[in-house]
C-alpha cells in the first residue's frame, strides 16, 4: 500500500542531522516538525496533531527518557529512538518507558524513513482495522470479548473479571489451541512487574475457569507438563 502523509516530529539537537532527516521525510510525503530540545518536543506534541516522534536521548533541557514519559502520559503515538547510547540497560529502559523502535547512530537516513513508514502503517492502518473489529467484539461460541470496552459476556450475560483475568483470557483466545507455558503467560500478562511466582498463573487460571464455568464455558484447558490453552 502507498504511504499516507503524516505529521512527524523530529526531536534532535543536532541541527544538521535534523535538517537531513526532515528533507528525507518530506520527500517521502510527510509533514515535518522540528524540536531542538526535550521541552520543546513535549510542548509541540501536546499542542499539535503529531503522528510519530523521532527522538534523540541526549537532549538539552529535558532528556529523551523524560520526553518519552511525558508523551506517554498524553498520547499513544509511535516513538522511534535515535541515539548513540547502545548499552542493553539503556535499550531496556527506553522500551520499558514506551519506545517502539530504536536506531543506533550513525544510521542510514533511508532506513530511518523505512522504519518511520513501518511504524505508521502498524499504528494507523493495522490498528485502525483491528479496533474497528474489536468494537464489535470477538466471539468464541457463546463467549464475546470486547477489548475496547473491557467487557466479557456469555449469551449477553456480563462476567466480571479482574484486569489480569481479562488479560489472560485475551491471551489464550488470541491463538485458540496454542499452548502457552506459565513463563510465557507471566511475560505477556504480568510483563515487567515485580517478581511474580509461577503459581500465580495457576491461581488466576483457576479463578477464570470458575467464573466461566458458571456460564457453561469450559474451554480453558490444562496441558499437563506444558501449560494452558483455549480449546476451540
Amino acid at each position: 500500500m502507498e504511504n499516507v502523509s503524516r505529521q512527524i516530529l523530529i526531536a534532535e539537537d543536532n541541527v544538521e542531522l535534523s535538517d537531513m532527516l526532515r528533507n528525507y521525510l518530506v520527500r517521502a510525503g510527510h509533514v515535518v516538525l522540528q524540536a531542538f530540545d526535550g521541552k520543546q518536543a513535549v510542548d509541540l506534541t501536546k499542542a499539535l496533531d503529531v503522528d510519530l516522534v523521532l527522538l534523540d536521548i541526549m537532549m538539552p533541557r529535558l532528556d529523551g527518557f523524560s520526553v518519552i514519559k511525558e508523551i506517554r502520559r498524553i498520547k499513544n503515538i509511535p516513538i522511534i529512538i535515535t541515539s548513540a547510547k547502545v548499552s542493553e540497560e539503556d535499550k531496556e529502559k527506553m522500551f520499558n518507558l514506551g519506545a517502539d523502535d530504536y536506531i543506533t547512530k550513525p544510521f542510514s537516513l533511508k532506513e530511518a524513513v523505512l522504519r518511520v513508514n513501518a511504524q505508521l502503517r502498524r499504528y494507523y492502518d493495522f490498528n485502525t482495522r483491528q479496533v474497528a473489529n474489536e468494537c464489535l467484539g470477538k466471539t468464541y461460541g457463546a463467549l464475546t470479548i470486547n477489548s475496547s470496552k473491557f467487557e466479557v459476556k456469555v449469551n449477553d450475560q456480563p462476567i466480571n473479571l479482574t484486569n489480569k483475568e481479562f488479560s489472560l483470557l485475551e491471551l489464550l483466545t488470541s491463538e485458540p489451541n496454542r499452548i502457552f507455558s506459565k513463563s510465557q503467560i507471566l511475560d505477556k500478562v504480568w510483563g515487567t512487574e515485580d517478581y511474580i511466582e509461577e503459581n500465580t498463573v495457576a491461581v488466576t487460571i483457576a479463578r477464570l475457569r470458575e467464573k466461566l464455568s458458571k456460564h457453561g464455558v469450559n474451554n480453558v484447558v490444562t496441558v499437563w507438563g506444558f501449560g494452558y490453552k483455549w480449546q476451540s
